[in-house]
């Protein structure tokens, strides 16, 4: 996720890439994925709650793809 921002920072977290709620087959057997304690506490939270991200570019745009502004603008 930081690499995604153009950041660089090191990972601390061990992520659950599929969000596992509670279930423990998902939290022992699915995928993990290396995040740093602000992209775990701030945007996964974010993202695993509204389903995007809110970050912007230089050009003031939303980065995911997820974002409402963006799909509304996708060619169909």
């Amino acid at each position: 996720m930081c690499l995604e921002r153009g950041d660089v920072a090191a990972a601390t977290v061990a992520d659950h890439v599929i969000p596992h709620r509670g279930d423990k087959k998902l939290f022992f057997n699915s995928g993990l994925q290396s995040l740093c304690a602000s992209c775990h506490s701030r945007l996964k939270q974010q993202e695993e709650t509204i389903g995007y991200m809110t970050d912007v570019g230089l050009d003031g745009w939303p980065i995911d793809p997820n974002h409402p502004s963006n799909k509304k603008y996708q060619a169909t």
